[in-house]
């Protein structure tokens, strides 16, 4: 089992009346890529600040290689950070800057040219050590930033949304050269995203942040595919929610009442009357003519949407829920108008134990 490398331990956070992290626990193993993942104003980036030491928590304990750190001066616990805006010198040239933690620790010139020399090979960048930083672009900006961070041998690289600024392709671009980066030094990376796709492609395991609290933490496939809140189903990608309520248990499934009719999931340890919300995503979706046994909903093809990789249909049921059914092969969908009934593999639906209260349905 790997050693776990940071700890949040019981930790909060207060800005005057606003409780912006809850009782945060969170342990960060070493060599891990690790992603915080939320909306805006859930307590990612104050998360990442208490750990780099910009901010102090007001109740609990963190700790970087079992050691606490609440007392330390950012300079002093091994972590370095990478922000959104490079935080960069603008009269340094390259190399000036990513020197610029080694000379501040009087290491001799001989050693700060070596160390120098590597970062900048590592991150592509030989030849630039002349470049003023405003000659730069922003991809070569971001990697003089990861320099800078990397020169220091922190155990720890914390990083805040630090692919924000760049555009489209070059953002994907970078997530997967900072992906292969990570796994060749073996540094703990914590990276904070509000972009899901990013945080999908790029981590070990990713932490979902809510209003202060953690939903949920586990690998990409598993967030994705067993997503443990209605938060997480609705967050990551698009997913379709019924809320519901156990109708019937019968021998080899258990039927669930919605208000346009039923629907059902595997065997499991349910009772009568019991709420409980189903997430399914589109891609699973299937549609027929017909009554699928188990199924009995049943809506109206509103709209066609072609999405370049794939085509999207959206059936309207009669009480105005839309629901998105994604295909790759567009001859696979109806037309407009069509009356489709809609059906999934029992195994594909996912039955989250109800956390949120909701009105009666059925």
């Amino acid at each position: 089992m790997a050693k776990t490398i940071v700890s949040m331990l019981n930790v909060d956070k207060w800005y005057g009346e606003n409780h912006i992290v809850k009782n945060m626990n969170l342990d960060i193993s070493e060599g891990e890529f690790l992603t915080l993942l939320g909306p805006s104003g859930c307590g990612k980036t104050t998360m990442l600040r208490m750990v780099s030491g910009f901010e102090q928590p007001s109740a609990g304990t963190i700790k970087v290689e079992n050691e606490s750190v609440e007392k330390k001066e950012p300079y002093q616990r091994n972590v370095n950070t990478v922000f959104q805006n490079y935080a960069l010198f603008p009269n340094m040239n390259v190399y000036d800057n990513v020197a610029y933690g080694l000379k501040i620790k009087k290491v001799p010139k001989a050693e700060i040219k070596k160390r120098v020399t590597e970062m900048l090979k590592l991150v592509q960048l030989e030849g630039f050590e002349k470049r003023r930083i405003s000659q730069m672009s922003g991809g070569q900006k971001q990697r003089i930033a990861l320099a800078r961070a990397l020169i220091n041998h922190p155990k720890v690289l914390l990083l805040d949304e630090p692919l924000g600024a760049l555009d489209l392709k070059l953002r994907k671009q970078m997530q997967i050269e900072l992906k292969q980066l990570q796994k060749r030094l073996g540094i703990t990376f914590v990276y904070v995203t509000h972009d899901q796709e990013e945080a999908l492609t790029m981590s070990d395991r990713i932490a979902i942040i809510n209003e202060g609290v953690m939903e949920q933490i586990d690998t990409p496939k598993n967030i994705y595919e067993h997503p443990k809140t209605r938060f997480v189903a609705e967050f990551i990608g698009e997913s379709n929610i019924f809320d519901t309520v156990v109708k019937n248990i019968l021998e080899d499934k258990v039927e669930l009442a919605i208000a346009e009719g039923h629907i059902a999931v595997p065997r499991g340890e349910y009772t009568v009357g019991e709420k409980v919300t189903v997430s399914v995503r589109p891609e699973v979706m299937s549609f027929s003519r017909e009554r699928i046994s188990g199924f009995s909903v049943k809506g109206v093809v509103k709209d066609i949407i072609y999405v370049g990789n794939f085509v999207k249909m959206i059936v309207e049921m009669s009480n105005g829920q839309e629901i998105k059914i994604t295909r790759f092969d567009s001859m696979e969908l109806s037309d407009l108008g069509d009356v489709v009934y809609l059906n999934w593999p029992l195994e594909k639906g996912v039955v989250i134990r109800m956390e949120d209260s909701f009105e009666d349905t059925v």
